[in-house]
């Protein structure tokens, strides 16, 4: 059932994109003013700017793991909570892979822009970030089965 949402997710995740290319700018607006704001960053890199400059090669490589998690999800039957986070995990590669690919650069727009010590430096991000953050924290927390020897 989760995979269903992978196109839904996803098809947002380009809606916003396209959205925020539109109508946002450099410069900080204010959504929840002191806590979020929308900012167009144009990512050439990964998350915390690491491999910056590398987009194709950051691109294949994120369409792949979309793919093969698309592979395995098709293959397999998982518990609900599993099978939930790989399908954002899924999203948020394949959404970032096709901006790289074809744009050159990831358009991240979420910024928290407030001084809250753990998050007062955090990159700014997209909905396809906050499904791979939020999916790999559901399969960490996921209950696991345990094999009998």
């Amino acid at each position: 059932m989760p995979t269903v949402l992978i196109p839904l997710l996803l098809a947002l995740d380009q809606i916003l994109k396209l959205w925020a290319l539109e109508n946002l700018s450099p410069v900080p607006r204010p959504l929840l003013d002191g806590l979020l704001y929308l900012t167009l960053v144009r990512n050439t890199g990964a998350g915390f700017g690491l491999l910056e400059g590398k987009a194709f090669l950051l691109g294949w490589l994120s369409l792949g793991v979309g793919a093969v998690l698309l592979y395995f999800l098709a293959k397999r039957r998982y518990p609900l909570g599993q099978a939930l986070a790989l399908s954002l995990i899924a999203v948020g590669a394949l959404g970032n892979g096709i901006d790289r690919l074809g744009r050159g650069w990831v358009v991240d727009y979420l910024d928290l822009g407030t001084s809250i010590p753990l998050i007062a430096n955090f990159p700014v991000f997209n909905l396809a970030d906050a499904c791979v953050t939020v999916g790999a924290a559901l399969l960490l927390l996921s209950p696991r089965r345990r094999r009998r020897l």
